[in-house]
């Protein structure tokens, strides 16, 4: 399994496929984009390239991928508690 098509699996379900506009097809890289602006998109498309093991089969490559979202989704969701508890927290005082 080519890091292009876990790439591009993963842009498939983002909004406007912007992942795509981090990620370089031809050198199967993220890559800087100075007029992107969607850092969720960079940071998806950065954690996939470096977390990528070619000499891995399509299985382990696939529960790498996987565990690496899930933990940034693990995260993201930790963050949204504790700002929603901040919230709660500021209309009880």
């Amino acid at each position: 399994m080519t890091l292009n098509e876990i790439i591009t699996r993963a842009a498939s379900v983002y909004p406007d496929c912007w992942i795509l506009q981090y990620w370089d097809m031809g050198r199967q890289c993220a890559t800087r984009n100075r007029d992107g602006g969607d850092t969720l998109a960079e940071f998806i498309a950065s954690e996939l390239y470096q977390t990528y093991d070619p000499d891995a089969g399509d299985e382990s490559q696939l529960d790498t991928a996987i565990l690496k979202i899930r933990e940034a989704t693990n995260d993201l969701g930790a963050i949204v508690a504790a700002l929603e508890n901040m919230k709660k927290e500021r209309l009880a005082a």
